[in-house]
Order: structure tokens, then sequence, then C-alpha cells
């Protein structure tokens, strides 16, 4: 990772403070800063690495962003964000749901464990199909308060109840998994989030 590998665990959280704080307070700095850390995110993973063409985009993006404070209130841009993050994420899930492709949380069960059982599979699929659900719900629930919802409101929801409601499904899950299937489970909590920090995350796409 680097000297900048830090940034990678650090910024992402930066963001959904400074929006909260740039929004609730209309403070032209703070909406510069969180516009910032979302460039910062968004190209992180170039960044770590130290690719300068990655630097070289972001510069530019930080410049206009800089001019969009002071021209559009970069609000549009705190808006969309959330709603075009759930989105993708929605299309991540369900883009494996196609015939002929493996769930992504088949895929990810496999990595941990390798062969799954019948059951295991057929479990891993519903989930795959549950988290795009899920991501599918929040876009529309994120569009909707950024149209109708005060500006107060919508950022306590996408930038900290969002969060907290992924946490606790992802937990949920976890406790439900054990009555669909705990014949086949033989982790603990702690040993499966271990081996999800194992895991290269970056073959899970192909497949």
């Amino acid at each position: 990772m680097g000297r900048f590998g830090w940034m990678a665990g650090v910024v992402p959280l930066l963001y959904p403070v400074l929006v909260h704080a740039a929004v609730v307070t209309g403070s032209p700095d703070l909406r510069f800063l969180a516009l910032a850390v979302l460039v910062v995110n968004v190209l992180g993973p170039w960044l770590v690495r130290g690719r300068v063409t990655a630097w070289g985009v972001a510069i530019v993006l930080i410049a206009a962003a800089a001019l969009a404070v002071h021209t559009a209130g970069a609000l549009i841009f705190f808006y969309a964000t959330p709603v075009l993050v759930c989105i993708a994420l929605a299309w991540f899930f369900g883009r494996t749901l196609l015939a002929g492709r493996t769930a992504l949380i088949t895929r990810l069960a496999r990595a941990i464990r390798g062969p799954l059982p019948r059951p295991v599979a057929r479990y891993t699929r519903a989930v795959t199909v549950f988290w795009c659900a899920t991501m599918a719900v929040m876009a529309v629930v994120n569009l909707a308060l950024a149209v109708f919802a005060p500006v107060e409101w919508w950022s306590l929801c996408t930038n900290f109840l969002n969060y907290a409601i992924v946490g606790v499904l992802f937990m949920a899950e976890w406790f439900v998994r054990q009555r669909a299937i705990g014949e086949y489970e033989d982790m603990s909590w702690r040993q499966y989030l271990t081996a999800l920090r194992r895991v290269d995350y970056r073959t899970l796409g192909h497949g």
C-alpha cells in the first residue's frame, strides 16, 4: 500500500461526517473538503499505488470541486452519491445472478471454504438476491429523501443510518445462516471475519 495506504482506511470514514457537517452548517469550506474527500475515495485504489495519472486527475477534480462549491453549491453531488453507490452495488450483486454466472456471495463462500455443498450454494445465492434487493431499495429511499425530506433528515439517513442498517443486516444474516445451514457452518463469528479479511476481492468480479 505504500506511504499512502492509511487513506484506504481513514478517508472513507471522513466523507459522511464532512457531508453532514457541510449541509447542516452550510459552510462552503466544509463542502469543498467533503468533495475533495469524495474524489480521494473514488480514486483511492490508484492513488495509494502512486499512479501519476490518478494524482493528476485528482488535482483537476479537486480544483473543479472548489469551483462547484461557489457555483452550484455542490449539493447535487452529495445528493447523487448515495443513490449512485447503491445502484452500483445492486448492479454488482445482480449481474452475478444472470444465467450462466455464479452468485457473488457463492463466489465469496467458495473463496473462503472451497467447493460448497448444494444447500450452501442455494443459500448463498439467496443471500446475493437479498443484498441486490436491499441495495435497490436503499437507492429508491435515498432518492426519495433527497427529493422530499429536509436536508438534515436526508443527511442523517444517508450518512449514518444507511451504514447502521447495512451493519445490522450483515450481522443478522450470520444468525439466519446458523438456522438455515448450521450443519455446514463450522466457523465462529471471529473466524468468519478473519476469513473475510483474507479474501482477494479483486477475483470475485470474474466468474
